[in-house]
């Protein structure tokens, strides 16, 4: 793995849980297929075989697609956050929505504990939207329940992910957006004495 820049920060390695339930999925796939395989050495043909390998391409599509939504790396840009993503465009988060950032350890018991809903609870991480109780709504792109971040925003769900250094990522989100704040503060003040004068 590279090493982290200042201003990105690599996600945390799958939890225990994460690395158990993609390795157990992939192993459950490869056992659905194979029968087929068997059957086709020894020259049976029987349909019914069909099934486990309509199974295991469903397994197969699913462990590509949470591949493919995987965190590959946290960047804080001059004006935002960005949450880059193996192959799918990154989510772009703008400073100006986000309320607040903390740890979110309280939620390492999920999903084992208080979860209602989830799309992708530990395949190559946690992603997509989450119902926890008693926290409602959240959307997850983490990979390790130990080192969650909680990034709270003004007209959207709380969006939770693990950086490598959370406390580090902490710092260097809430020191950008207060540099970020002070531009606009400063750009908005030269904007009015223009246009007074």
């Amino acid at each position: 793995m590279t090493q982290s820049q200042p201003n990105r920060f690599m996600p945390a390695p799958l939890d225990e849980y994460a690395v158990k339930i993609t390795y157990g999925l992939a192993y459950l796939g490869g056992l659905l297929v194979l029968p087929q395989f068997f059957a086709y050495l020894a020259n049976i043909r029987w349909n019914g075989l069909q099934i486990p390998l309509g199974l295991a391409a469903a397994l197969a599509l699913f462990l590509l697609l949470s591949y493919a939504f995987q965190p590959r790396a946290y960047r804080i840009d001059a004006n935002a956050l960005v949450i880059e993503r193996r192959w799918v465009p990154a989510m772009i988060i703008p400073f100006d929505q986000i309320s607040g950032v903390s740890l979110a350890t309280g939620l390492a018991d999920m999903p084992r504990f208080g979860l209602r809903f989830a799309f992708n609870p530990g395949v190559f991480g946690y992603q997509g939207p989450f119902r926890l109780d008693p926290y409602g709504q959240v959307a997850l792109f983490a990979t390790n329940r130990h080192r969650l971040v909680a990034i709270a925003r003004y007209d959207a769900s709380v969006v939770i992910i693990s950086p490598d250094r959370p406390r580090d990522f902490i710092a260097a989100l809430n020191e950008q957006r207060l540099v970020a704040a002070t531009r606009q503060m400063e750009e908005r003040d030269v904007s009015e004495v223009q246009n007074a004068v």
